[in-house]
C-alpha cells in the first residue's frame, strides 16, 4: 500500500519533460505543485471510489437470487439495506468531493507538512475501502440469515460507517489547513 508521499512522487515521477523544465520557470513551479497535489487527491478518491463500487457489485452478485433474498428476515432484508444505502451515500460523498483541494491554495498560504497529513489520511480511506472490500468477501462466505453472517453484515456496516467519518475528518483537516 502506498502512502500518500509516495502517491504524490508517483505523479512527481510521470511529468513530462516539458513540465519538468517549465517547473524551473518563476511562479510555475508552485502552480505546478498545486496540480500535482490536485492529481494525486483524484488518483486517490478515484481509487477509494473503485474498491467501493466493486465492493458493492460483489455484494449485489451474491443477492441477484430473488429466492435468496425472500428467505431473509426483515431484519436481514434491513441489514442489506442499511450496507447498500450507506455504501451508496459515502461513495457518492467521495466521488463528488470537490477536486484536489481546489481554491484552496489561491486564497491561503498551505503548509507542507499539513498537506503530507491529509496525503495520509487519503490513504487511511484507501485502506478502509480495502477492508470493506474485504468483509464483503467474508459476508459472501456466509449463508445469508444466520448469525455469523447476521454478525459479519453488522461489522461492515460499521466499516462503512468509519470511512463515512473519515471523509468528514479529511473534510476538516482540509478547512483547517493553513
Amino acid at each position: 500500500m502506498m502512502s500518500g508521499k509516495e502517491y504524490l512522487e508517483k505523479v512527481r515521477r510521470e511529468r513530462s519533460i516539458l513540465e519538468r523544465i517549465m517547473s524551473y520557470i518563476p511562479g510555475y513551479r508552485g502552480y505546478k505543485e498545486k496540480e500535482l497535489r490536485r492529481e494525486s487527491d483524484r488518483l486517490v478518491r478515484m481509487e477509494v471510489v473503485n474498491r467501493l463500487k466493486d465492493a458493492k457489485t460483489a455484494f449485489r452478485r451474491k443477492f441477484a437470487n430473488p429466492a435468496l433474498v425472500q428467505k431473509l428476515s426483515s431484519e436481514d432484508v434491513f441489514r442489506f439495506d442499511a450496507f447498500t444505502a450507506r455504501i451508496d451515500r459515502v461513495t457518492q460523498r467521495i466521488d463528488r468531493a470537490v477536486a484536489g483541494y481546489a481554491g484552496m491554495f489561491d486564497a491561503v498560504k498551505v503548509r507542507e507538512d499539513k498537506l503530507d497529513a491529509v496525503l495520509e489520511y487519503d490513504v487511511s480511506l484507501i485502506e478502509k475501502a480495502e477492508a470493506i472490500k474485504t468483509g464483503v468477501e467474508k459476508v459472501n462466505e456466509l449463508e445469508p440469515g444466520k448469525d455469523e453472517w447476521r454478525a459479519a453484515m453488522d461489522d461492515l456496516i460499521s466499516k462503512v460507517e468509519e470511512l463515512d467519518k473519515l471523509v468528514d475528518k479529511r473534510a476538516e483537516i482540509l478547512r483547517g489547513l493553513g
